[in-house]
């Protein structure tokens, strides 16, 4: 992973003394990753959670090693398919719910074909382009 330092040195002439004040290089890999052998990188596909600021194409930076808290936002396998969710409830009541509240919630049951897969840490949404309509 490539580091952003953002010092400046010209060619030549003696150095800024503001030199002296600039921050160490941002290593956005540390940052993000903090648990690399247990983070995964997804895409979003669609706006179905554009109202909690997921929308189409951004990254989601997804970490397995991490408990899933009621209000986190995780992945989630309904029925073979991975889905972005946000936990609600305790212990044995918990439920995968939609940004969109007039959709319903799913109950996470140890009977139901659904799963916890990882909690989504961090979010990368490119702001150079429009969000996409799908």
């Amino acid at each position: 992973m490539r580091e952003i330092s953002p010092q400046r040195r010209g060619a030549s002439g003696f150095p800024s003394p503001a030199d002296d004040y600039l921050e160490a290089p941002l290593d956005l890999h540390r940052h993000l990753v903090p648990h690399p052998a247990s983070t995964f990188f997804m895409q979003v596909e669609g706006n179905d959670q554009a109202q909690a600021g997921f929308h189409d194409g951004d990254l989601l930076v997804v970490d397995r090693s991490l408990t899933a808290q009621p209000g986190h936002w995780v992945i989630a396998i309904i029925e073979g398919t991975l889905c972005l969710q946000r936990l609600e409830g305790t212990g044995r009541h918990q439920w995968l719910c939609p940004a969109d509240p007039r959709r319903p919630r799913l109950p996470l049951e140890a009977d139901r074909d659904c799963r916890l897969w990882g909690v989504v840490s961090h979010v990368v949404h490119d702001f150079r382009h429009p969000i996409r309509e799908t």
